[in-house]
C-alpha cells in the first residue's frame, strides 16, 4: 500500500503496475489526473500514453498494448479508467492479464483506476494500518477476484474509502494550508453546515475563499468572512440556532427558527442540522470527559475549539434531554413529511419540547 501516493505521482520513480480505487470518487479523480500531468510532463507528444476503458477493452487488448516497446523513451503508460470489469473478468482472457501481473513489462507503467472495488475489499486500507485488523485484511484479500488479489499482494496500490466526518474536517484543513490560507474553527463548522462532506463541493468552495482570501490579504477566515461569500446567510443563521438551543436560550431559539421558517422556507434543513447536533451530543455520553480535548474532538469528528461547547450542552441536557431532543427531531420530520402539521407548528414545536428537556434535566 502506497503512504505517499502524492509524491510518488509528482516525482518518485512509478512501478510498474498501479492499482488506484475506492469510493471517495474527487480523491480517486485527483490521483488519476496527478499521474497523467506526470506522464505528459514525461511525454508531451503522448505517443507513449494509452487511456482505456476497462468496460471497452479485453484484458488481452491492455496486455498487449503493456508490451508495446515505448518510441523514444524510457517508458510507456496504459492507464486503464473504470477497470472493475475488466478485473473482475473469469475465463482464458482473464490468464492472459494474470500472467503479466506476475511478470509485468519494466518499460511500461500499467495503472488501473476503479470506483467500483469487489464488497470484501471495501475499507481493507483501514484493515492493513490497524495492527488488531491484519487477518481481517488478509481474509479480504483472499475473497477478492484473483486479478485483484495479485494486485493487492504484489504491486503498489491506494485505497480512497469514504472518509468519515471526522476525517473530512482534517481534509478541509489541510486543503486550505495547501491553497494558502487557515479557516478559523466556526468558519469551518460553517463551511461544513453549509456545503456539506462532498470533497467535489467543499473543493470547489475553498478554491473561491482561496481566491478571496488572497484579494483581501487574510491568512486566516472566519465566520464573517465565509458567509456572505458561500451565499450562507440562511445556514450561518441555522448555526446560530444550533448555538442557542445549544445553550438553551429559548427566546433566541424561536425567533431564529421563527425567520428561517417564515422568510427562508428552511425547516427541512433545520432539522437535520439540529438532528446532526444531538447525534454528537449522543457520542459525547459515550466518552471519558476527562480525556485530553484532542482526543475528545477524533472521537466527535469536530475541531477541539468546539469540544467544550458540545460538553456543556449535553451537561445541559442529559441523556434523557439527548434522547427527547431525538424523539422530538424524528416527530416533526415525519409530521412535515405526512403534513400532518404545519411546517411552522412542526418546526417550533420540537424546539420548544427540545427546550423543556433542557429546564428538566438543569432543575434536578
Amino acid at each position: 500500500m502506497l503512504e505517499h501516493w502524492e509524491q510518488l505521482l509528482s516525482q518518485g520513480t512509478l512501478p510498474p503496475v498501479l492499482l488506484f480505487f475506492g469510493e471517495e470518487q474527487f480523491l480517486l479523480q485527483e490521483a488519476y489526473q496527478l499521474l497523467l500531468q506526470r506522464l505528459r510532463r514525461e511525454d508531451p507528444t503522448g505517443m507513449n500514453v494509452d487511456v482505456l476503458s476497462g468496460a471497452e477493452v479485453s484484458p488481452r487488448e491492455v496486455v498487449e498494448r503493456a508490451r508495446i516497446y515505448p518510441v523514444f523513451a524510457e517508458r510507456r503508460a496504459v492507464v486503464v479508467r473504470d477497470a472493475e470489469r475488466l478485473l473482475g473478468q473469469g475465463g482464458t482472457q482473464q490468464e492472459v492479464l494474470l500472467s503479466y501481473l506476475q511478470e509485468p513489462v519494466q518499460t511500461t507503467v500499467l495503472a488501473f483506476f476503479s470506483s467500483a472495488a469487489p464488497e470484501a475489499l471495501r475499507g481493507i486500507s483501514r484493515s492493513v494500518r490497524n495492527p488488531r485488523q491484519q487477518t481481517k485484511a488478509k481474509s479480504a484479500s483472499e475473497r477478492a477476484p484473483r486479478a485483484w488479489r495479485l494486485l493487492l499482494q504484489q504491486h503498489a496500490w491506494v485505497e480512497f474509502p469514504k472518509l468519515y466526518e471526522r476525517e473530512v474536517v482534517n481534509w478541509v484543513a489541510q486543503r486550505t494550508r495547501r491553497y494558502g490560507f487557515e479557516l478559523a474553527p466556526p468558519a469551518l463548522e460553517l463551511l461544513l453546515a453549509t456545503v456539506g462532506t462532498e470533497l467535489f463541493e467543499l473543493d470547489n468552495e475553498l478554491r473561491k475563499l482561496a481566491l478571496f482570501a488572497q484579494a483581501a490579504q487574510l491568512q486566516v477566515l472566519d465566520a464573517e468572512h465565509i458567509a456572505p461569500l458561500l451565499g450562507a446567510s440562511r445556514a450561518y443563521t441555522v448555526f446560530e440556532l444550533q448555538q442557542a438551543v445549544g445553550l438553551g436560550q429559548r427566546e433566541e431559539a424561536l425567533r431564529i427558527a421563527q425567520y428561517l421558517q417564515q422568510v427562508e422556507r428552511q425547516e427541512a434543513g433545520v432539522l437535520a442540522v439540529l438532528t446532526r447536533y444531538f447525534l454528537l451530543l449522543w457520542k459525547v455520553a459515550e466518552l471519558d470527559l476527562s480525556a485530553p480535548a484532542e482526543s475528545l474532538a477524533r472521537a466527535l469528528g469536530v475541531h477541539p475549539f468546539f469540544v467544550s461547547e458540545y460538553v456543556a450542552a449535553f451537561r445541559r441536557f442529559g441523556v434523557a434531554g439527548v434522547e427527547r431532543a431525538l424523539l422530538a427531531l424524528f416527530q416533526a420530520e415525519r409530521a412535515l413529511k405526512t403534513g400532518e402539521l404545519a411546517p411552522e407548528v412542526a418546526l417550533t414545536q420540537a424546539i420548544v419540547q427540545i427546550l423543556e428537556g433542557a429546564t428538566a434535566h438543569s432543575d434536578r
